[in-house]
């Protein structure tokens, strides 16, 4: 009978011990997949957001119509490029198997950061239509007119909005650092308490082999 029990405790104990521990390999995944990457994507996110600002400010400086629509060529890819992380980082938020206590953060500095980014987005279009005015003007005063209206546009309103959506960046970069850590500390906290659980029962299990084997040899005497 001892022996059954034995057996059945170090079945169970292996089974917690499985359990746990694919629970610990569960969440450093979670640090992996949805916050580390995250992370580096939205680190290159800020990178394309500068060259993408630069490349509508170079459009505004292009001295004629082909180098305009020559820098211009490549800015819907970019865009795309810049875009389509946040929303892969949203349906990821959406979707996340477990919610964590930071979970409602994040989401809502991403539809901030989304916000922010579809607002500087539609300015700098601004900007890239008045410069296509002005290769299409039938006047020098009206080409420099919708010039310098193209310099303002960018250097004023998109200017701002580029520095929110780098400010929103920042924030969210914050949250998800945090949630990241809380994610970390959990996975330890399950390790150490699985640990201390395995030795009460190594220690245990072994108490009873030896209380068995002594309880069988004095049967025998």
């Amino acid at each position: 009978m001892r022996s059954i029990l034995i057996s059945l405790l170090i079945l169970l104990a292996g089974l917690w011990g499985g359990y746990s521990l694919s629970r610990v390999d569960q969440e450093l995944r979670v640090i992996y997949a949805e916050y580390t990457l995250a992370t580096t994507d939205l680190g290159h996110i800020n990178a394309k957001l500068i060259r993408y600002r630069t490349s509508v400010l170079r459009a505004i400086e292009a001295d004629s119509q082909k180098d305009f629509e020559s820098i211009t060529s490549g800015l819907t890819e970019r865009r795309a490029q810049i875009e389509q992380p946040i929303e892969r980082f949203i349906k990821a938020a959406n979707s996340a198997a477990v919610k964590r206590s930071g979970t409602a953060d994040e989401l809502r500095e991403l539809q901030a950061v989304k916000a922010r980014l579809t607002d500087y987005m539609a300015t700098s279009e601004q900007t890239i239509d008045l410069i296509q005015q002005r290769w299409k003007a039938t006047s020098p005063d009206e080409a420099k007119r919708l010039r310098d209206a193209a310099e303002e546009n960018a250097a004023e309103r998109a200017g701002s909005k580029f520095i929110a959506v780098t400010l929103e960046l920042d924030q969210l970069l914050e949250v998800v650092a945090k949630i990241a850590g809380e994610v970390r500390d959990e996975a330890d906290r399950q390790l150490r308490m699985m640990s201390a659980i395995v030795v009460g029962i190594s220690v245990m299990l072994a108490g009873l082999v030896l209380f068995t084997g002594n309880t069988s040899s004095r049967l025998k005497d």
